[in-house]
């Protein structure tokens, strides 16, 4: 059995246990992970602002890629040299997938820069949520079944929503 599974089963062994000593039922949440990061004020934001600081590479490639367009109807034009520019397509064809990636990397890389830096906020908000409304154990995606009754994603939007409005941003 994997060693997630175990430490799960653990967990739910004990709380089971803790509630049955207490004569009250343990109180399990779901929180959808991807739904928050999707959906986070706080993510949207910093989503714009990587937009604002990339958006003149991927300018830069939407112009070549323009320019390759261009060069591909030439090409079927007659009386064109067809070997340099099939040479030229090719080169240009390769540059814009190269910096394509290379900006798609650079981009990935940013915004999980930004989940780390977020991750204890969204951690203290399902924290918050969860000892609102007395939940004992919360967990997150991915899941295999969770109850709609259990899941408290929105409740944490809705809490991380109010923090952004809270701290201006």
């Amino acid at each position: 059995m994997h060693n997630g599974k175990v430490i799960f089963l653990l967990a739910g062994l004990l709380l089971a246990t803790a509630a049955a000593a207490q004569n009250s039922p343990a109180r399990i949440g779901y929180v959808d992970m991807k739904r928050l990061l999707d959906n986070a004020p706080q993510i949207a934001l910093n989503r714009e602002s990587i937009d604002r600081e990339f958006r003149p590479q991927n300018d830069s490639i939407a112009v070549d890629e323009q320019r390759l367009q261009d060069m591909q109807e030439q090409l079927q034009e007659p009386g064109s040299d067809t070997n340099a520019l099939q040479n030229s397509i090719r080169n240009l064809e390769l540059s814009i997938n190269r910096r394509r990636e290379d900006l798609r990397q650079q981009i990935l890389f940013r915004r999980n820069e930004i989940i780390q830096e977020l991750e204890d906020d969204i951690n203290q908000a399902v924290a918050a949520v969860a000892r609102t409304r007395n939940y004992d154990l919360i967990i997150s995606s991915p899941v295999i079944y969770a109850n709609s009754t259990v899941d408290l994603t929105q409740d944490v939007l809705n809490y991380l929503q109010q923090q952004s409005q809270t701290n201006g941003n």
